[in-house]
Parts: C-alpha cells; structure tokens; sequence
C-alpha cells in the first residue's frame, strides 16, 4: 500500500500520485506526520513564483501553477511497473498514469482529463516575428490593387464618348413654363411630323429618318439666324411649314416657307437662305420634297401655343395654295445659243460646191447679243438700295405683290420706301412689314421706365437713342442713383451713356 504524505489517504501499490492533491505516494511505512495546509515543517517546498508552500514531494505549485524546484529530502519519482489488474478509475493494465506536469487541480472545477498545456511549436514561435510584416505586405499590396482598378475605370468612363439623350416631350409639357428652360430655340414642332414625299421617299437616304437627322445638323444655324432678327428688333415668335425639293445628287435645290403663324418676310429669307444650303446624302432616284414643321420662340415656355397654332395653319393649307415666301436658284443657261445669239459661220471652199465658189470672201457679220430682261425682285432691290435711307430694306414677289422688310429710320422712311418700290414697273401692290428704329427705340424705353417704376424709382426719366440711355430725375440717396443704372442695363440691351440723376434726401420725421 502507498499513502499521500499530504491528505493520509491510500492508495494501492500501483498508483503513483494522490488524486486529490497531486502529492507522489510514498509507501505506508514511510508515510509521515500529516499537518494541516499551512502548518508544513522545515520540509516544506516555497514556490519560486507567487511563494505558496508546498509538501515535500510536489513537482507544482497548487496555487500558480509553476513547477517547484526539487528539495534535498525528496525521494526521487519514478515509473511504477504496469500492474496485472485494473488500475484505479477504470483504467487498463499497463496504461500510462497521469504526470504532475499534466495534472488539473480540482479547485479549478476541470473535469477534462490528460490536459495538456498549449505549448507552441518551435516552428510557429519562429513565425511569430514574421507575423506582422506579412499582414502590411498584403494589405499594402491589396490598396495597390484598388488604386489601379479605379484609376482603369475612371479612364474607362472619360475615354467612352458620351451620347446625349433628347427627350422627345409632349405638347402639354412643352408649354409648362416651370418645366423648360428660358431663352431662344429652334426646334421642330411636336404635333405635326416630317414628311418626305415622292417617288423615292421610301428610301432610306430619303426618309424622314434622314430628313430629321439633317435637321438636328443644321439646327445651330437656324437658331444663330433667329437671334439675328431678334437683336435686329423684330420680336417675332413664329411657327412655319417649309418644303425643301432634293435632288438626286443631295442638293437642296428649291425652298419656300409655306405658310407661317407670323409673317415676318425677314426671318422666312434667313431660314430660307439658310436650309438651302443643307445637303442630303447622294441616292439614285428620283426628286423628293421634304416638309419641316419649325417653331422659332423667344422662350420655350411659348413652344407649346406656337405648336398648336401652326397645327391648325397646316389643317386649311390647300396643295394649289401660293407659298408665302419661296426662292429657287436660277436655272443655269442652255448650252444652245438663241436665234440672236447666233453667228453665221464662214463657209469654206472645201465643204461649198465648186459652182458656187466665188472669188471674193464675206465678212464675218457679229450679232451683239441683248442683255436678259432683269426680273421685278432686282428691278426692286436696285430702286430701294439707290437712295442711302433704304440701305436695310428688302423684299420679296410673288407675282406683282412686292413684300418689303427690313429695317428703315422712321416712319417718313416708311413711306418713301413704299413709294419707292410702288414706282417700279411691274409692281401691282406693295406689302409693307418694316420696321422703324424709333419705334424701337420707343418700345427700349418703355420697358426701362416700367423697371424703374417697379423699382420704387419712379422719379427717374429715361430716353433711349440707338443702344445708348440717359438717365435725368431725382432720387432719396446715391444707392438709388447707382441702382437705377444697374436696372436700365437689365431691362434692355442698352449702355447707360449718361447719368444726371440728382440725389435729394427727404425730410426726417415728415418736417
């Protein structure tokens, strides 16, 4: 039998330490004294770690853990021989018993068996340096890799040509003011399409595809000719049909403006002048005739009435009706000379007879050819551009009716250009829809008076002459005065040349 030096209790011959405490057995003759914990002798153990006594015998400490140093007096531990039976818990003969090392004191309430402390390997101890260096490598190298895949697809999306998107909007919210932006434009009307008629309008180089794709094209110049009339004076919002003819080679050879919303024979001539030098793509065919609904509006907001006035202008539009204004270039001169322009050709002997040779020689006769008849249009233009005062007028027929426009001083001017244009043969009646500078003077100094009234400046006068204003009147502080110009300039395109404005400050209190 073998006892625990320490807690008294036995054990048989094959156990090797107390499953209580730890302590090795030693045998029953040997077994000495038990004390109570922490009544040891001079035979007791110190921890070297936190100074816990232990018994004589004990390999670690009960308190820490830590292996204690080996006393003097200690019997050396040794290997108990496999014993034949069962040993104590169940376990088989031969089986290898529990080391000190190994051992889980009951205190810590463990009921694990054969623990065993995790010791690291010295491989991984030696990785544990190298640790951290890996970790910045491979988040440094994963930022690297980010950086590069934005940088490719910011390039990506700068390189990739972006297709701007019209949307095509209705008549409803073409006419919301809030909905649109403010300004000029030029666009093509949304309740009326483009046609394309003729033979040869089923094409695909001439269809309304094509005739569309032209028109986006050419909008910029349209739009550059519209700001041109209206910086010229004439506030004109119109609504027009225009019938281009195309001939097989892509030329526009014939434009008119069939019917409008608001005759303005100014801007008919600059939109007619302008899409007469559109050029459809070359097709072996036939003639086609191309319709463009237009809408010109200072402002979009104004699209949408514009639209719907020229819908029901198109509705009555009869085919045998007269364009309002129409232009086609003149056609080229025939290569076969007219009976006056003919010259008799000498005869030579060889090709005359021989019984009619004559010794003498004819003179070669020359027929001077006559100058060709000028039509009305010129005949018209010559008479207004010979007198200095009608330099900014002009016209247009249509048969006898001449149409004058433009832009003339006043309305004495006014008259003596309709004089003018009555005194040339071949004129039946005259149009006359010019315009005077005066009158638009007049019209500049209306609006600037009303922003200054809406202003609170209502003792400011104003007179306009050309693109200049000059401004006279009183005001209550020399803020007013300066104001007064800022908002002439803002309410018409005019330059403040001179300001007279007296500033009188009011009476305090009322006296």
């Amino acid at each position: 039998m073998k006892t625990c030096p320490r807690c008294a209790k036995s054990y048989p011959d094959a156990e090797s330490f107390c499953e209580a405490d730890g302590t090795a057995l030693v045998a029953a003759s040997a077994a000495p004294a038990t004390a109570p914990m922490g009544e040891a002798g001079e035979g007791a153990i110190e921890c070297p770690v936190c100074g816990g006594k232990a018994e004589p015998g004990e390999l670690m400490c009960n308190f820490c853990g830590a292996r204690l140093p080996v006393s003097a007096g200690a019997p050396p531990v040794t290997e108990p021989a496999p014993a034949s039976g069962a040993a104590r818990g169940g376990g088989a003969a031969g089986a290898p018993r529990r080391r000190p090392e190994t051992y889980v004191p009951a205190q810590d309430k463990l009921t694990a068996t054969d623990f065993t402390p995790p010791i690291p390997p010295d491989d991984e101890a030696g990785d544990e340096p190298r640790r951290p260096l890996i970790g910045i490598i491979g988040y440094s190298a994963a930022a690297v890799v980010a950086l590069a895949a934005g940088a490719l697809l910011a390039l990506h999306l700068s390189s990739t040509p972006s297709t701007p998107k019209t949307a095509v909007a209705s008549p409803a919210a073409t006419a919301s003011p809030a909905a649109v932006a403010s300004g000029p434009t030029v666009d093509l009307a949304h309740s009326l399409a483009v046609q394309t008629i003729g033979e040869s309008a089923a094409a695909p180089e001439r269809g309304t595809n094509a005739a569309r794709k032209l028109f986006e094209a050419g909008k910029g110049g349209l739009l550059d000719d519209y700001r041109g009339v209206l910086a010229g004076g004439s506030a004109v919002d119109d609504g027009m049909m225009v019938r281009l003819t195309v001939a097989p080679s892509g030329a526009v050879t014939g434009a008119a403006v069939r019917t409008s919303t608001a005759s303005n024979p100014e801007l008919d001539a600059a939109v007619v002048k302008s899409m007469m030098g559109w050029t459809f793509a070359p097709f072996n065919g036939g003639e086609v005739k191309a319709d463009y609904p237009i809408i010109f509006a200072r402002d979009a907001a104004h699209a949408g009435a514009i639209d719907s006035s020229l819908a029901s202008k198109v509705a009555v539009l009869d085919a045998s009706s007269s364009p309002e204004y129409a232009f086609a270039p003149p056609a080229a001169a025939s290569a076969t000379p007219s009976p006056a322009m003919e010259v008799s050709a000498p005869v030579t002997p060889e090709a005359a007879p021989a019984a009619k040779l004559r010794p003498r020689r004819r003179r070669r006769e020359l027929v001077s050819a006559r100058p060709p008849k000028s039509t009305l249009l010129e005949r018209v233009q010559a008479a207004l551009h010979s007198n200095r005062k009608l330099n900014q007028v002009n016209a247009y027929t249509n048969g006898g009716v001449v149409t004058l426009y433009g832009k003339v001083f006043d309305d004495n001017d006014k008259r003596l250009a309709v004089r003018t244009a009555r005194g040339v043969s071949g004129a039946t009646d005259v149009i006359d829809q010019t315009t005077t500078d005066t009158a638009l003077w007049a019209s500049r100094q209306v609006q600037i008076s009303q922003a200054l009234a809406s202003a609170g400046l209502s003792g400011v006068t104003v007179k306009v002459i050309g693109s200049d204003a000059y401004l006279d009147g009183t005001v209550a502080n020399d803020l007013d005065r300066l104001r007064a110009v800022t908002i002439a300039e803002g309410a018409a395109p005019v330059k403040v040349r001179s300001n007279l404005i007296r500033v009188a400050p009011g009476r305090v209190f009322g006296f």
